[in-house]
């Protein structure tokens, strides 16, 4: 396991850490598993290949750009040669503009109407790389905005109720916090018992097993790739001990010691 560190905290204004051009990777190459702590941004401009996102594969072609999230277990892998661009950015807005615009580890693929656009931004940030230049920082700063602004006005076109989707895009960047149902519903200006009948339709789960089940797979993550402790990683998804023990067990069928020692 690779663990990349980018930032020391969280940052509340957006922030562009780093950005870069991958060149001609040869076919055959793969990278991870790896854990950043921090947002990436990639757009893939030649070749194919495969993301693997927490266990579950993405196929990767030219045209394509995603995102992956802090705390994300991520494997790359190239089919063919392969050349792109990406950065890495944090930020409060971040986690915001993704949650409204459905961006999740589930779904980490931007709308393809959306990748020329951040492709033509990063290709911006590349000429400000090293310049110190007084203003550079504002100008980096909203690009990121800009990102976030092609995100969401392509997101918003596709198709699927946008209040789901912004409320499955909160659940996974603050699945952290003690979130609620009630709190999802009011984020995303529902009635509580409406939004969870129309959450039910679009996803065939409730929002409380959805996020339950979220909780319980980023724990299971934890549990397989660091030496966090179980009280820990409770913290870490948001649940105190109690109901991170019954909850873990009614999803996985063990408790939280039996299954780190199954590792």
């Amino acid at each position: 396991m690779i663990y990349e560190q980018f930032i020391a905290e969280r940052r509340q204004e957006p922030t562009l850490y780093y950005c870069d051009r991958d060149r001609q990777i040869a076919a055959g190459v793969r990278y991870g598993p790896v854990i950043r702590d921090i947002y990436i941004v990639e757009c893939c401009t030649e070749g194919s290949g495969t993301v693997v996102v927490n266990g579950k594969e993405f196929p990767v072609t030219a045209g394509d750009c995603f995102l992956l999230l802090p705390g994300d277990t991520v494997v790359h892998t190239t089919s063919e040669v392969r050349s792109g661009v990406w950065c890495a950015i944090d930020g409060e807005p971040i986690a915001r503009a993704l949650a409204e615009g459905g961006i999740t580890s589930e779904s980490p693929f931007a709308p393809r109407e959306a990748f020329g656009g951040i492709l033509r931004i990063i290709e911006r940030m590349l000429t400000m790389r090293k310049d110190d230049s007084a203003g550079t920082e504002w100008r980096r700063t909203a690009c990121i905005y800009e990102i976030l602004g092609c995100l969401a006005s392509a997101k918003s076109k596709q198709s699927g109720h946008s209040s789901v989707q912004k409320a499955l895009g909160l659940m996974e960047t603050h699945y952290h916090t003690p979130l609620t149902v009630g709190d999802i519903a009011a984020r995303v200006g529902l009635e509580r018992a409406y939004f969870s009948t129309l959450f039910k339709a679009e996803t065939g789960s409730t929002p409380h097993a959805y996020l339950s089940a979220l909780r319980v797979r980023k724990a299971c993550t934890l549990l397989q790739e660091t030496d966090t402790s179980i009280a820990a990683v409770a913290e870490a998804v948001g649940l105190d001990m109690r109901n991170f023990a019954r909850l873990f067990k009614s999803e996985t069928g063990k408790t939280p010691g039996a299954y780190k020692k199954t590792l």
